[in-house]
């Protein structure tokens, strides 16, 4: 076996594989993370982050059209609520970018190495970096891959009338 490049390589980094990076290198170890083009993982890119920017823009658009209980607090609104779809969709993009970028910030202002391509288990302590034609080695391997949408069999999806939680979000 080759001499290890990392004392630890997190295979994806999502939440679990940047929470645990974090963990390693607060005990001193030499971190490495393959995280896919996906920093953050699907709570930050795909789920948890853009999908409630959606729901606040939503909640305060209809709490701005309840006049009974803008009354109750002393607000009065003239003319009517609108709201801009491209906008509120871009608020919501902005902000996974931006949480993005601040977890890949933490990561390597602690000297975590990020490498962007997918790893894949190409021994017990080999990672191989997809695409990239290079094997990286590790002392130990958290597998922390995250999640897809699941469809099920005989389903399929046409992103019009069936689609994924992904993809309803592009909606």
């Amino acid at each position: 076996m080759a001499e290890p490049d990392f004392d630890l390589v997190i295979v994806g980094c999502g939440v679990g594989g940047h929470g645990a990076a974090l963990h390693a290198v607060s005990r001193g170890l030499k971190v490495a993370v393959c995280a896919g083009e996906d920093v953050g993982g699907t709570c930050v890119n795909r789920g948890c982050v853009p999908s409630k920017a959606l729901l606040a823009a939503s909640g305060r658009v209809r709490d701005m059209q309840n006049d009974k209980h803008l009354a109750a607090m002393g607000v009065k609104l003239e003319g009517a609520v609108t709201y801009d779809r491209q906008g509120v969709a871009d608020h919501a993009n902005n902000l996974a970018s931006r949480v993005q970028g601040n977890l890949r910030g933490s990561l390597t202002a602690l000297g975590v190495t990020v490498f962007e391509e997918k790893g894949s288990l190409a021994g017990p302590t080999s990672i191989e970096l997809v695409g990239a034609g290079k094997t990286i080695e590790a002392k130990n391997v958290i597998l922390a891959t995250g999640s897809v949408p699941f469809v099920p069999p005989g389903v399929e999806t046409d992103g019009k009338t069936v689609f994924t939680s992904d993809e309803a979000l592009k909606l």
